[in-house]
């Protein structure tokens, strides 16, 4: 019997274990997208130190391709799994995986961060199931060389698509779960992605996005005053937009956020990313939950402040990148500001 082909793009620390543990499995071929590490890896394989399969040296999944346009060469796939970071504001993910997506055939995997990921794949691709994963790790790439630290541990669901019944997506979500999940990791079906994206929200739209906003990292937050003064009335808004869209989160959802980083002065993802000169996932996190809580008409004061502000740090970061370009003088406008 032949075995399902499994594509997968984005093989940093996260994607490179999530691709070994699917080859782990032996239930599907799979296929990754090299960016940065293509020549070394496509050599010599990569280095894997992971506290879940041990030590790997050279290991190579079944192919591995330069580009997706590359990929796409070599015939359809029934799974493609994206694992890279999340900016739609720079490159659309629906948009990077086009070529290897086959119309009522490919399901799409998307373990990534954020909120409501699913909607413009749904919008492009309506006949093909959409998968989540909300991935719980500990792995970094550097150079080719995989330092697993913390279990892999992903919960996979499926992001509503009218096409299909409940039933039929739930079935195919438990199907990849079946193909991912080993001796080795913790991989399981949870049926209300909604609700879980949610509550992380409660923490990342809310502490990751105003340290990354300040620079500091959690404790010095909560020192300044700003953790209560600005993120507690922001978690508020999450937990405000999330009851409107049909989601009731815990009583005590906020008090276990702002204490689940007591003992540690903790930099959360997006303050990592501004120190190192990397735009942050701000549309995935953020842009997205402000977009479906005008459409349920809640108001999100504090939230659209921290987005707004957020945006200038965003266009700096893409500037020094070279991603944007500003005119060497900056234009006069008519504009009339009262």
């Amino acid at each position: 019997m032949q075995l399902p082909r499994t594509l997968l793009i984005g093989t940093g620390g996260v994607g490179t274990i999530v691709a070994y543990g699917l080859k782990y499995t032996g239930k599907t071929t799979v296929s990754v997208v090299v960016k940065s590490d293509y020549p070394r890896v496509k050599e010599a394989g990569w280095e894997i130190n992971s506290c879940d399969y041990g030590k790997v040296e050279n290991w190579k999944p079944d192919h591995i391709y330069p580009t997706v346009e590359a990929a796409s060469a070599n015939g359809d796939y029934d799974y493609v799994v994206i694992t890279t970071k999340n900016l739609p504001d720079i490159v659309k993910p629906e948009e990077v995986a086009a070529p290897v997506i086959t119309p009522g055939k490919t399901t799409i995997v998307l373990i990534q961060n954020g909120f409501d990921l699913g909607r413009p794949f749904i919008a492009k691709y309506p006949n093909n199931f959409c998968l989540s994963g909300v991935s719980h790790i500990g792995s970094h790439n550097h150079n080719g060389v995989i330092s697993q630290t913390q279990n892999d541990k992903c919960l996979i669901s499926y992001f509503s698509n009218p096409t299909f019944s409940k039933e039929e997506q739930e079935e195919k979500a438990k199907e990849f779960v079946s193909l991912y999940s080993n001796d080795r990791n913790t991989i399981s079906y949870f049926p209300d992605v909604k609700w879980y994206r949610y509550r992380k929200l409660v923490y990342n739209a809310t502490l990751n996005t105003a340290c990354a906003l300040t620079r500091v990292d959690t404790g010095r937050l909560e020192y300044s005053g700003a953790l209560e003064a600005v993120s507690v009335p922001a978690m508020r808004e999450v937990i405000k937009v999330a009851k409107a869209d049909g989601v009731e989160l815990p009583a005590d959802v906020i008090n276990s956020v702002v204490h689940s980083d007591d003992g540690d002065y903790f930099k959360p993802s997006m303050l990592v990313d501004v120190e190192k000169g990397n735009p942050i996932e701000l549309e995935v996190i953020l842009g997205n939950l402000l977009i479906v809580a005008n459409e349920l008409n809640v108001e999100t004061p504090t939230l659209t402040v921290l987005y707004n502000l957020l945006k200038a740090t965003q266009l700096k970061l893409k500037e020094n990148r070279g991603l944007v370009s500003l005119p060497q003088k900056r234009p006069i406008t008519d504009k009339f500001f009262s």
